[in-house]
């Protein structure tokens, strides 16, 4: 079973900073789902390299998702996402966050391999809900 919790905007940054931290060289892979393209995937499982959330300028409240090896580097920009949500096992392990554009296009980044990362998200606003719907 999974649970989902949405992260609060207000939280982004400093989650995503602490979880690049933790999460760093965690292989990773990413889909994106949309209405324009299709469903595809983006890359091939790479290490993590972080996330960030930008704080200023025009771009605030943007993400981006940046994945390599000494091979190949891929960022992804995701523009001023509207929800981001994270899924979790019993455990509670992170094993997806889903970031929703207002267009409704997601961008999956799925936590690959047999080492978990623990979610360690704990909000008073967040709860968890068993997932049941199409993240």
């Amino acid at each position: 079973m999974h649970y989902t919790v949405e992260i609060p905007k207000r939280d982004w940054f400093g989650y995503f900073e602490l979880l690049s931290e933790r999460a760093v060289s965690h292989t990773v892979r990413m889909r994106l789902e949309s209405s324009d393209v299709g469903d595809q995937f983006l890359n091939r499982p790479l290490p993590l390299v972080g996330i960030d959330v930008e704080t200023k300028g025009p771009s605030a409240g943007s993400v981006e998702v940046t994945v390599g090896d000494m091979r190949q580097e891929f960022m992804h920009h995701i523009d001023d996402p509207a929800s981001i949500f994270l899924m979790m096992d019993d455990d509670g392990n992170i094993d997806c966050f889903c970031f929703v554009s207002e267009d409704n296009t997601k961008t999956l980044l799925f936590f690959e391999g047999e080492e978990k990362i623990p979610a360690w998200y704990h909000s008073d606003a967040a709860r968890a809900e068993e997932h049941t719907s199409g993240l």
